[in-house]
């Protein structure tokens, strides 16, 4: 199916969004950005022959819309898209508040589109391969899961990008922004749900300083204004699951070092399974008295086939929407939203636990 396809937003992912759109051959006709000059450059950048500020012209001229804004736009932005009947992928995360993005998933659904969430490590070979060997028999009963996610972007000095910012970042910061991503894998290998929370906020140096060049830094400098970061730095939680499993995650933004580690460790009654994304081509198994047994596939796909994968599939369905969807979808979404908010409510009661539904 050759589909007209449309982007909103202009940043880093855009451009990911674009190339993947283009590598699998569908007709990118439209960007949307909020300064026109922004969208003349990246329009003039992938040959796109339609660009603007209106998400309507977007509506107009496409089949299905990727949504690459900041998370406080998602809401209004994918309530419009699904009003008008049009198929979409959102960036993750689908909201920052749980009851918005289900009022998303339940109008995606009365509306009868396709909408998808871009939580796009799942499609990794080798998390595909783990959710196959968890659902075995011979793995046994899922006990313990635990993992950790991994940055050192936002340690200082940082560009004041977006994610700092209440307005457009929202609340939380290295919970979205990459705890999503862990939730939604440990859903999809295990096909638990995360049913309560124990977390802990650390926001490090909430006073910072603002310089001309765009920069952050903890120290003033000449001719910089002060700043308030309101946003986690780091996140420790504890979890409980739907089959009484117990859990740990450990979240950070500012551990140097570490450019994007996302690990995962599932321990079940007769077997475990753990994987780290900065070696995605292998997967570690493990049973007692056996050692442990490595499966490389280096002629898997890394993160760019992973966005192809997804968006195939988003399309496949749009194309013939009929069976249980195989890619992420905005009740993926809600459900993760939901657990992202119980986060955020633990951390700021003293962690005590909350319920995530």
């Amino acid at each position: 199916m050759n589909m007209k396809v449309a982007i909103i937003g202009s940043g880093f992912i855009a451009h990911v969004h674009a190339a993947t759109i283009k590598a699998l051959g569908q007709e990118l006709v439209v960007i949307i950005s909020r300064k026109e000059v922004n969208a003349a450059a990246f329009a003039k950048k992938w040959h796109i022959p339609y660009y603007g500020t209106s998400i309507n012209l977007a509506i107009e001229k496409s089949d299905c819309i990727h949504l690459c804004t900041p998370p406080l736009a998602h809401y209004e932005q994918a309530k419009t898209i699904i009003a008008a009947g049009k198929h979409l992928i959102c960036e993750k995360p689908l909201t920052i508040d749980a009851k918005k993005a289900k009022e998303l998933y339940e109008l995606a659904k009365d509306k009868q589109v396709i909408a998808a969430v871009n939580f796009n490590v799942r499609y990794h070979e080798a998390c595909q391969r783990a959710k196959d060997l968890i659902a075995q028999k011979a793995f046994g009963a899922i006990r313990l899961i635990h993992g950790s996610y991994l940055q050192e972007f936002h340690a200082n000095s940082d560009y004041y990008s977006w994610r700092y910012q209440l307005s457009e970042g929202g609340k939380m910061r290295a919970t979205t922004e990459i705890g999503s991503h862990w939730i939604d894998l440990v859903r999809y290998w295990t096909g638990l749900e995360i049913t309560a929370v124990a977390a802990n906020f650390a926001n490090f140096q909430p006073n910072r300083f603002l310089t001309k060049d765009g920069m952050i830094h903890v120290e003033q400098k000449e001719g910089s204004q002060a700043v308030t970061i309101d946003s986690e730095d780091a996140a420790t939680v504890l979890l409980k699951f739907s089959n009484g499993a117990i859990g740990n995650l450990i979240l950070s933004e500012v551990s140097h070092g570490k450019m994007n580690q996302l690990r995962l460790e599932v321990t079940g009654s007769k077997q475990s399974i753990w994987w780290n994304n900065e070696t995605p081509y292998q997967l570690f198994h493990g049973e007692k008295n056996k050692g442990v047994h490595t499966t490389t596939n280096p002629f898997s796909g890394g993160f760019n086939e992973t966005f192809k994968e997804l968006f195939q599939a988003v399309y496949a369905a749009i194309e013939s929407p009929t069976g249980k969807p195989n890619y992420p979808t905005f009740k993926d979404g809600a459900m993760n939203a939901a657990v992202c908010e119980a986060i955020y409510q633990s951390a700021k009661n003293d962690s005590v636990w909350v319920r995530a539904s």
